[in-house]
């Protein structure tokens, strides 16, 4: 048993048995970018988080500026074809519909129902997932995510907080701030949605100090789960651009990011869960940390990094 609160496991024992994503891109684009797909985050290399397999225009591990502009395939082939792999590969008999890519709320209440219609009428889902900002969080939109809350089915928004220091959301272009953050939580909450966040660490701009008060924040805000992952430089980003121009940017070793993300759980309530513990980028795109082994090595080692300490998830709360 891992000292820490494992998403696998929480599933396991929701459930009963092991329960698999459905990724899905809506095409839902980001206010954070403009209508030809140019800016956003710093970050942001223009898939938008989208799943590996749902990728397309990619050659050579770069993104064409305007690859939001079209969706891979429509919505119902999207989750036929992650049903039929889950099903293929691992035998599942329970999903998950996640919208994942983009920020699945930066549309109109009808755009979001209709778009969220299609996809839960495809399978019976055991909880509908929808990743996006805090700033595109009102209580309209949380009205409808919440009507979709069944005995059956839970509800989770994913938001991305990334950092609990408004000067580095500011510094990445995030157009928004932590106070956003806990309004849309707080909202969501009240309504029986369950809310994840989603943070990154930033060790080119903060300490570990900082990295545990975005953890200490996640806290506060009630949230029932959390990802993390380090600061990545991607292929076509604005901040590997300013990285390669200037190399002004220090980033972990192997070693730093396994303390780093150690501390972060000994600070994380108990109940919280661990939803991911490193980003899983594709090699092609990725440039920093290339040295980094896979993420079922980085789990380990941030395991026995713990158990060295004595630590579990919250013995530092």
């Amino acid at each position: 048993m891992r000292p820490w609160l494992a998403w696998s496991a929480w599933l396991r024992e929701r459930y009963g048995q092991t329960v698999y994503s459905v990724p899905v891109d809506a095409s839902l684009s980001c206010p954070n970018r403009r209508a030809d797909g140019s800016g956003g985050c710093a970050f942001c290399d223009g898939s938008g988080a989208r799943a590996v397999q749902l990728r397309e225009g990619e050659k050579d591990g770069t993104l064409p500026v305007d690859n939001l502009l079209s969706s891979p395939l429509p919505i119902e082939d999207q989750v036929r074809r992650g049903l039929d792999f889950i099903a293929r590969r691992y035998k599942a008999q329970l999903a998950m519909l996640h919208f994942q890519a983009w920020s699945n709320t930066n549309a109109p209440v009808p755009v979001l129902r209709a778009l969220y219609d299609r996809a839960l009428a495809l399978h019976p889902f055991v909880a509908l997932i929808v990743s996006t900002r805090s700033d595109l969080i009102d209580e309209e939109k949380t009205a409808l995510l919440a009507s979709y809350i069944r005995p059956e089915r839970d509800v989770w928004v994913e938001l991305g907080l990334e950092s609990a220091s408004d000067r580095t959301l500011e510094l990445v272009g995030r157009g928004h701030d932590v106070a956003s953050f806990h309004r849309a939580a707080a909202m969501l909450r009240d309504a029986g949605i369950r809310v994840g966040a989603h943070v990154m660490t930033f060790p080119c701009w903060e300490t570990r100090a900082d990295a545990v008060h975005t953890i200490e924040e996640v806290n506060a805000a009630g949230c029932q789960a959390v990802k993390i992952h380090d600061l990545c430089l991607l292929r076509g980003t604005r901040l590997t651009e300013d990285h390669l121009r200037y190399g002004c940017y220090p980033f972990h070793s192997l070693k730093g990011y396994v303390e780093t993300v150690s501390l972060m759980l000994a600070h994380l309530r108990n109940d919280v869960i661990v939803q991911r513990l490193c980003a899983d980028m594709t090699r092609s795109r990725l440039l920093h940390p290339r040295h980094f082994p896979d993420k079922s090595q980085i789990i380990s080692l941030v395991e026995d990094e713990m158990r060295r300490r004595g630590w579990s998830q919250g013995c530092l709360v």
